[in-house]
């Protein structure tokens, strides 16, 4: 059960910042190469097409990530989380007192600042007059993302650091 709970967590993972970095390095350049107009209608299409299957990667993401610690080979008890000795290297193995709380902190960002995207993006479309295809894009909301993308290539260091030492 556990190898099957890390296999769908990395899958889930993969599935999250492989969507951010295609979207940072194939989408936006592509999109870029067209008028302002066609440009917001090609990235408002994709972030409508990406939005579920993202949330849906992160949401099983972190339910499979508290999974993981419950089900390991030395396996963490919820009590342990709960009282917060999870983060105490003498009542825990020191990688995860010392990595984990890392990890969550930036997976915890990583998650506001694409939930503040998502949720400015959506406001300017509603705003927007005309089509909400068309709608101006969201600088604040992309440099969210974009500094998001960036935390998700920590939470992927800490990830490894965790198993890995």
């Amino acid at each position: 059960m556990y190898q099957l709970c890390v296999f769908i967590h990395i899958l889930m993972a993969a599935v999250w910042i492989g969507g951010l970095i295609y979207t940072a390095a194939i989408v936006v350049p592509f999109a870029v190469g067209h008028d302002k107009e066609e440009r917001q209608r090609i990235l408002r299409s994709f972030g409508r097409r990406f939005r579920p299957v993202a949330w849906s990667a992160a949401a099983i993401g972190v339910l499979t990530g508290f999974g993981n610690l419950l089900l390991r080979l030395t396996p963490i008890d919820l009590h342990q989380i709960i009282s917060g000795e999870i983060f105490d290297p003498h009542k825990v193995d020191r990688f995860i007192a010392t990595w984990l709380p890392w990890k969550l902190a930036f997976v915890l960002v990583m998650l506001l600042l694409m939930l503040f995207h998502d949720v400015t993006s959506l406001q300017a479309a509603r705003k927007f007059e005309g089509s909400r295809d068309s709608a101006p894009g969201n600088r604040v909301g992309t440099m969210a993302a974009s500094i998001a993308l960036i935390m998700a290539l920590f939470v992927l260091y800490f990830s490894v650091r965790l198993v890995r030492g």
